[in-house]
């Protein structure tokens, strides 16, 4: 691996000296919202993407550091340095960054057990507030003799989720490969990560970023939808999240699984078809329009490297009446596959590009997102959308998750998302060839069943109360 070294320059003496301002690039898509969300102090510890894993044996200090050590060495992203100027944010790789690992004793504690789960939690509130220096912490806790916490924490602005999974393996075999005398054998990464972004910068002035940049156009022309559901207008510059923590239990999921493999498609697919289906009935909206966080990973390169790749992706779906729900799950499997093959070209680009008004604190593209993956993200994790749903394969069932803008919904509004949600599974294993007309009906049992187990009636707005009203265009 090349360290980034700054260009010199020479003196009149003929004497070479480092010129500050040589190896700063621009941020990369995401990025850019973070470092002004991060500028606004804008809840700045809802940036922070915390882990820690339990090792039930006696750790080798030495061998822990020298595991760190070589991935902050292995991983640009890890020595990322951020500052603002006159022509916008600016990012550059420090050449080396020496991370102080401290171990915390806590064996003298009462309950080891409990106070670790309090430095946890002060831990994953504790923001990065300079991002002058490479925003990453790592700590150990001792519990026991035999047993230690391995804490890591970064700024989102460096890392997504993809990023953190491979960090934890690859510090679990770096650790075990030096404490057990042994050099550890990882797979050399093929490009570096301001490679990475210098490539792509060059990218978006060619032909292929052009013509993605027409298909998004032409996807989210005017005029756009806004998802109503909840208090739409509520003002944005204060966002709460809550979370709604549910399941799917196995019956229901194992006819999922037959009716995604019928039907072709993944079970990300058939969820995102449901869930679109749900926000349809209760918003009284034709036209849906979710986000889909893509990976960014689209080059097998970037497989094995550490950074922030993450690209918001617009999945916009039209609906009527007269469709099956097998229609809607087709069209999502088409119109996904579309937003993939384009997903290289960045959100924030694309903001730049489109004719929408702008709102503080409100994503003028989409309200929602939905994700299927194989992990939920932080239960703490903030965002700025109204409704996200994500799930994972949790055994023989689906662990579900439903974050909400408690500034816009209720609690019982978001209980009637999820249980509308729920119906729509129920009722697409028994015919998945049900006309949205024909779901109508047993989704309005459902809510009415869901408002009358209520404990506090009359504390909260009523959703759906458009539904009379559709309109043959979409979001009139």
């Amino acid at each position: 691996m090349h360290s980034a070294r700054p260009r010199k320059s020479h003196d009149e003496s003929g004497a070479p000296e480092v010129s500050d301002d040589q190896g700063w690039f621009e941020l990369w898509n995401v990025q850019q919202g973070l470092w002004l969300q991060h500028l606004l102090d804008e809840s700045r510890a809802n940036s922070n993407l915390p882990m820690w894993h339990h090792l039930h044996e006696a750790v080798d200090m030495a061998a822990l550091r020298r595991a760190v050590a070589l991935l902050v060495g292995r991983h640009q992203a890890l020595r990322l340095s951020f500052r603002d100027t006159p022509d916008g944010p600016r990012q550059r790789v420090l050449p080396s960054l020496d991370l102080d690992v401290p171990l915390v004793d806590l064996t003298g504690a009462a309950d080891p057990e409990a106070e670790v789960d309090r430095l946890v939690r002060a831990e994953n509130a504790t923001a990065f507030d300079d991002l002058g220096t490479p925003p990453v912490r790592v700590k150990v806790f001792r519990l026991a003799s035999d047993h230690h916490c391995v804490y890591v924490n970064v700024h989102h602005i460096v890392s997504d989720g993809t990023s953190m999974g491979m960090l934890l393996r690859e510090l679990l075999l770096s650790y075990q490969a030096y404490a057990a005398g042994e050099e550890p054998s990882l797979p050399p990464l093929p490009t570096e990560f301001a490679t990475f972004v210098r490539d792509r910068q060059q990218w978006l002035a060619g032909a292929e970023s052009t013509s993605m940049e027409t298909y998004w156009l032409d996807q989210l022309a005017p005029p756009l939808p806004r998802l109503r559901i909840g208090d739409h207008e509520a003002p944005a510059d204060d966002v709460v999240n809550e979370t709604l923590e549910f399941g799917v239990e196995a019956d229901i999921t194992g006819g999922l699984a037959a009716l995604a493999k019928e039907s072709r498609v993944t079970m990300h697919v058939l969820l995102l078809g449901a869930f679109v289906v749900a926000l349809r009935d209760i918003s009284a909206d034709d036209d849906i329009v979710v986000c889909v966080p893509f990976s960014g990973r689209d080059t097998a390169q970037l497989e094995g490297m550490f950074g922030n790749f993450v690209n918001p992706l617009a999945v916009r779906m039209t609906m009527s009446d007269s469709d099956a729900f097998a229609d809607v799950v087709h069209r999502a499997r088409a119109v996904s596959l579309g937003a993939y093959l384009h997903g290289r070209y960045p959100f924030t680009r694309l903001l730049e590009k489109l004719d929408v008004e702008t709102r503080p604190g409100q994503n003028p593209v989409f309200q929602s997102s939905f994700c299927f993956a194989d992990f939920l993200p932080p239960a703490g994790q903030t965002s700025q959308l109204d409704l996200c749903l994500f799930g994972r394969p949790a055994g023989d069932e689906l662990s579900l998750r439903l974050n909400y803008n408690s500034r816009r919904l209720a609690k019982s509004e978001a209980e009637e998302v999820q249980t509308v949600f729920l119906a729509v599974l129920r009722q697409i294993i028994d015919d998945a060839a049900i006309s949205l007309e024909a779901l109508s009906e047993p989704l309005r049992q459902a809510r009415q069943a869901r408002r009358a187990t209520r404990t506090r009636p009359g504390t909260s707005r009523r959703l759906g109360s458009l539904q009379a009203s559709r309109s043959v265009a979409p979001n009139a």
